[in-house]
């Protein structure tokens, strides 16, 4: 039996591969060797004329010296991948959104990653609908660098926060992030700042991983067909102005810890907590009299269980996720002038049934209190199956039911998604 730790260390090394350059390249990076490239002559061959020995271009100062033959050479190119969500959508709401009964492009995403050096990464994903450009993440990895197993992420980026708040929308089981990371998180919790990672073993089955950031604010990020964050939304875009210029102490924190025990051959149980506090959320507003500033605060609370099953054989297996959470968040009214504290909970589960390798059943559903209005509720639940016809190209019909406080309605989709090159994003844990 493999333990945790051994296969753990195994899929990072093969996951650090995805997107890399040419084998050799990535070989020679793996193994922290130096590159060594090869560099344009200075001297020319004696058996050339002499006119066309002054005519041979010579090495570049500095390029040369950085692994690079000359400015034309493609060697150490980034890997570029991209990845397409297209979906066609039907409500019975009373008042369609903008995604909804049409054809909706909701994402194309480039991935831009390649290796700085043998100590360092960097990620670029770029996101496109039909009518936004905008920079997803963009951060720089040292993951070669510290030590023991201690990774850093610097730019911007999904905060290690929860288990699916952090993944991209085309990776995600079903359509949609639940309601209740769309209310509490904006759908991915994100910022930009600095994120420290580590990971150790506990003997021979189990796995500690933990990580701790800080970033200017907690923004959310969606790009979600239906729930409170349908359409493309940000959760910044909210509410009263919000101002830059904080202090040291008032950045936003967050961390998360998460213990992974292996269970036989086939079973593996993922235990986590996260948690995220935002002190100082300065704001502006005009009062009538002349604009006046405000801070208001934010916390949230999470804790989640993962327990997969999968025979690698058959491809059969289960997957189950649930997660619970709690949201702090100062509210002001403009109007009165008035600061309130609303405390809201809320929880999502989702079960899926491999049928082998490429069909796949699965049902979800949960519950939130609004973060910002105390006494009104939402739920949901629905069922999906997917096809995945390939490794690059998955199919997936998806039904809902969603319940709100102002209407009841019904959502359907068919999603087809497709991947060209080598397109992820790290391991999902």
């Amino acid at each position: 039996m493999t333990s945790p730790a051994n296969a753990f260390a195994s899929a990072l090394r093969g996951s650090l591969v995805i997107g890399w350059g040419p084998a050799a390249v990535v070989t020679t990076l793996l193994s922290g060797a130096p590159l060594h490239a090869q560099t344009a002559p200075t001297t020319p061959p004696s058996n050339q004329p002499a006119q066309q020995q002054q005519q041979q271009p010579t090495a570049r100062r500095g390029i040369g010296q950085l692994g690079q033959t000359s400015i034309f050479d493609n060697v150490f190119n980034p890997a570029i991948s991209l990845s397409a969500d297209f979906a066609a959508v039907g409500s019975t709401q009373r008042e369609t959104t903008e995604t909804a009964n049409r054809f909706h492009l909701r994402s194309v995403e480039l991935g831009v990653v390649g290796r700085v050096d043998p100590l360092l990464s960097y990620q670029l994903y770029l996101h496109f609908d039909e009518h936004v450009a905008e920079v997803e993440e963009a951060f720089v990895l040292a993951d070669n660098w510290l030590p023991d197993t201690f990774q850093l992420k610097a730019g911007r980026f999904n905060l290690d926060f929860g288990k699916l708040s952090p993944l991209h929308d085309h990776d995600l089981l079903l359509l949609d992030k639940p309601q209740v990371l769309q209310e509490y998180l904006g759908g991915s919790l994100r910022g930009t700042g600095l994120e420290l990672h580590h990971w150790f073993p506990l003997g021979d089955y189990q796995l500690v991983r933990w990580s701790v950031g800080a970033c200017n604010s907690l923004d959310g990020d969606a790009h979600s067909t239906f729930g409170p964050a349908s359409g493309h939304h940000h959760e910044d875009d909210d509410g009263p102005t919000h101002l830059g210029g904080n202090e040291a102490e008032n950045l936003a924190v967050h961390g998360r810890a998460s213990l992974l025990l292996e269970l036989g051959t086939r079973t593996t149980v993922q235990l986590g907590i996260s948690g995220a506090w935002a002190p100082e959320i300065r704001f502006s507003y005009d009062n009538g009299s002349g604009t006046r500033t405000r801070s208001l605060r934010r916390g949230l609370l999470g804790a989640d269980v993962s327990i997969k099953h999968l025979d690698p054989g058959t491809g059969q297996g289960t997957t189950f996720v649930a997660e619970v959470l709690l949201s702090r968040k100062d509210t002001f009214d403009t109007t009165t002038e008035t600061r309130s504290t609303v405390e809201s909970t809320g929880f999502y589960a989702l079960l899926e049934h491999s049928l082998g390798q490429r069909w796949t059943l699965g049902a979800s559903g949960g519950k939130f209190g609004h973060a910002e209005t105390e006494g009104l509720d939402s739920w949901d639940a629905g069922i999906y199956s997917t096809w995945h016809v390939d490794e690059f190209n998955r199919l997936r019909l998806e039904g809902r039911r969603f319940d709100d406080p102002d209407q009841s309605y019904w959502g359907f989709t068919l999603q087809w998604t497709i991947i060209l090159g080598s397109h992820g994003h790290g391991i999902d844990w």
